[in-house]
């Protein structure tokens, strides 16, 4: 059996790495402003010619294709939302690894909790 520093090691390393990764998405949805993206994408979508790696078997030849963009309220909220509920399975997650005792119970009941 592993002892619980090895325990709190392995949780600790998943919270950094959940942490970047996150950090990672954050800055990424943050960078892209919404004008920018309505200009570069109608640029990137012109079937003019096929840019480099780009397929033009989506569009019939010489057509704009366009692409709705989210809302920007509704881009953060899908990006917000998954940070909170992470950093709750987190804190979940360690309050099982290290229950504390009610003050109120004898000094003998957490050998009979365990």
């Amino acid at each position: 059996m592993l002892s619980q520093n090895i325990y709190d090691g392995i949780f600790w390393i998943a919270v950094a790495s959940c942490a970047v990764a996150q950090i990672f998405i954050l800055r990424a949805v943050f960078r892209v402003t919404p004008g920018a993206t309505k200009s570069a994408s109608a640029a990137s979508f012109s079937t003019n010619g096929p840019n480099i790696g780009e397929s033009t078997s989506s569009s019939p030849e010489g057509e704009l294709v366009s692409v709705p963009t989210p809302h920007r309220l509704t881009e953060i909220v899908w990006v917000v939302l998954p940070v909170a509920l992470l950093v709750l399975a987190f804190v979940g997650a360690w309050r099982v690894m290290h229950p504390t005792l009610p003050d109120w119970l004898p000094p003998g009941a957490e050998i009979i909790r365990r």
